[in-house]
């Protein structure tokens, strides 16, 4: 009988021993604030409450400092639909001159759902296809460049390596145009990652921020194709545009930023319920009009940054929440590599010899105990 006791202590020993051994999970990134439920934000005594927007997930940041002003869920994984192009882009525009010119093959030419209409055998340059990718948000132009890359396989390894450097953890490409995948996933949070990192970009930027652009028709002919996101065809004030998103699984997704007055805000949204640039208008206008007037409740990474210190959220509407913490973290490295595997963390080995020893003990204890009552 007294071995019990033994045996049990054991037990909880080995399960803390893996508990602590764990790796951390990526949620955790930018600040444990950030994994807070319902809309997150720390409201000055001046400042104007958050406005009514209808997605399943969002977050707005300063692209300058990465600060981020308010979110809702922004850790939930969600399939980005086209959004995830803008992965795309910062994966091959380091890669391919604008000038080089590419054969649009039947891969690409087949591809079904938003179109620029490429013909098989005709050559366009790099510059004509990232337009098309990125304004009209066409299929198969986002095909033909994974392909003048070296392939779309090559290239959606190269999308998920960019996404890790990013930090953006939570990010899983499986194709470089965002047509629904299994196992295809994004967040909030790591769509406001890349597309900060791409308005870094002069050459990204300059595409998010064009409204049309000559593309070539029959023969020798060129027509014009626009942009499909509103805030710049709408002439928002400062619109820097980036890319949209919809699929029937995903629903509706956006990334938008816009500058005013030396500062760029940056909103992503994910399964949005009203129309995109309408949801992206009342976080940035909230954003321009409150963004001094609040405290951060996280931060959007660099490649090796330092989350916060010290900090408390509340839940905006209710003052009754409980505050929470943000814990210091140290320094992330430069290039990251997906959650890493049992196998790579020596001390959750241990732990698990440890508890099939424990429960060898016990299982051996339980037979000779139940050997000697059948005597």
């Amino acid at each position: 009988m007294r071995r019990f006791p033994l045996v049990i202590s054991s037990l909880g020993i080995a399960v803390a021993l893996i508990a602590a051994a764990t790796p951390a999970s990526a949620e955790n990134l930018g600040g444990e604030l950030l994994n807070g439920k319902g809309r997150l934000v720390q409201l000055g005594p001046d400042a104007a409450p958050l406005p009514d927007v209808w997605a399943k997930t969002w977050l707005i940041a300063d692209a300058g400092t990465g600060e981020i002003l308010a979110a809702r869920r922004p850790h939930n994984k969600r399939a980005p639909a086209s959004t995830i192009k803008s992965l795309t882009a910062l994966t091959v525009l380091p890669k391919l001159p604008l000038s080089d010119t590419t054969t649009a093959k039947k891969q690409a030419v087949r591809m079904y759902g938003s179109r620029v209409g490429l013909k098989r055998g005709k050559t366009y340059t790099i510059e004509q296809l990232m337009n098309a990718m990125m304004l009209p948000s066409a299929n198969d132009a986002a095909v033909a460049l994974a392909q003048a890359n070296g392939g779309v396989q090559r290239t959606v390894e190269q999308m998920n390596d960019v996404a890790q450097q990013l930090q953006a953890r939570n990010t899983v490409a499986r194709n470089p145009s965002g047509l629904d995948a299994p196992g295809m996933v994004s967040t909030a949070y790591d769509l406001a990652l890349i597309a900060r990192a791409g308005l870094a970009d002069p050459a990204f930027a300059a595409f998010t921020k064009r409204r049309s652009a000559e593309f070539p028709a029959k023969g020798k002919k060129m027509r014009t194709i626009y942009t499909n996101n509103r805030l710049l065809l709408k002439n928002y004030r400062g619109a820097i545009g980036v890319k949209t998103g919809f699929t029937s699984n995903a629903g509706r997704t956006f990334i938008g930023a816009a500058e005013r007055g030396g500062r760029t805000l940056i909103v992503s949204l994910m399964g949005i319920n009203e129309r995109s640039d309408v949801a992206a208008v009342k976080l940035l206008d909230w954003g321009f009009a409150n963004a001094d007037k609040v405290t951060p409740i996280g931060q959007l990474v660099d490649p090796s940054a330092t989350v916060p210190s010290t900090g408390e959220v509340l839940l905006e509407g209710g003052g009754e929440a409980a505050p929470q913490s943000i814990e210091a973290a140290g320094s992330v490295p430069a290039s990251l590599t997906p959650t890493s595997s049992d196998a790579a963390n020596p001390y959750l080995s241990i732990a698990w010899l440890v508890l099939a020893v424990v429960l060898l003990a016990a299982i051996g204890l339980a037979i000779r105990r139940a050997t000697k009552a059948a005597r």
